[in-house]
């Protein structure tokens, strides 16, 4: 028995990667762009919370979406 899907196996792996590495670099700009903020304006800081809470509740929907339609289509 021979494995014969080599070149679909490897484009899988890389879209699965890329559907979740995608939100991690998200998550992870978003948190340091936030650490910047609140350390120039501590002052600040509830309101930059909420701002960026706001900007990860959008990138959770988002990225849940994209791996639904990533499930959806290869699940047939």
């Amino acid at each position: 028995m021979h494995f014969q899907y080599w070149t679909e196996g490897f484009i899988f792996i890389g879209l699965f990667a890329l559907v979740i590495a995608l939100p991690c670099l998200m998550v992870a700009f978003l948190g340091t762009r936030l650490i910047n903020h609140i350390g120039q304006y501590p002052s600040k800081s509830a309101k930059q919370q909420l701002i960026v809470c706001a900007q990860l509740f959008a990138v959770e929907l988002v990225s849940f979406a994209i791996l639904a339609v990533f499930y959806h289509i290869f699940s047939d």
